[in-house]
């Protein structure tokens, strides 16, 4: 019922979003749903808001020490640059990993501007982000709040997407860089 009502409004859930709607029965007063839509638990129903026109029309852009945190309201999510050593990075996908020698002590966290471009792994060339966020079908909103990750000029980050081979750490490395989303300290979680 859940995802035939946001549907209704033109919204595609994936599982982590129903499973916030689900945990407003368990006490969360309102949950971040894809472009800037939040739903509440009122009076026995469901609530959905609809997004702000200031939310629609703001960039954000945020320094996210390494290793260090950072809220981004915009996104309704948390990121955190974490260290992880070698032994313990065989816990995380190497498609997510950076190499922190070769990043700034200092990253930016953005959203995608136009014009931006990225080079997943496992691709032949650099992209430009419109284009891997129209593959994904990401529309509105949520489209163009997208986070990335910028080191110095370069994009080395982009959410969903696989690290630059280039970024990635050398094997028998000593520590490994991850850029996770976390529960946002207002109580929404992304991961």
């Amino acid at each position: 019922m859940v995802r035939a009502a946001a549907e209704s409004l033109g919204l595609r859930l994936e599982f982590r979003h129903v499973e916030e709607v689900l945990e407003l029965v368990g006490g969360s007063r309102s949950a971040t749903l894809p472009q800037g839509w939040v739903i509440s638990l009122g009076t026995g129903r469901l609530q959905f808001a609809c997004p702000s026109p200031a939310a629609a029309n703001s960039d954000f852009e945020y320094c996210l020490s390494v290793p260090g945190a950072v809220e981004v309201p915009e996104a309704g999510t948390r990121f955190e640059a974490a260290l992880v050593s070698g032994s313990a990075a065989s816990g995380y996908n190497p498609d997510h990993m950076l190499d922190p020698a070769l990043l700034q002590k200092e990253l930016t966290v953005r959203n995608w501007r136009a014009g931006d471009r990225y080079w997943p792994a496992h691709s032949k060339a650099p992209k430009k982000i419109k284009e891997l966020l129209q593959e994904r079908k990401l529309t509105g909103l949520e489209r163009k709040l997208w986070p990335v990750g910028v080191s110095g000029q370069e994009i080395v980050w982009v959410r969903g997407f696989p690290t630059p081979a280039r970024l990635r750490p050398p094997d028998g490395a000593q520590r490994a860089l991850v850029i996770r989303e976390l529960a946002s300290r207002g109580g929404h979680k992304h991961e």
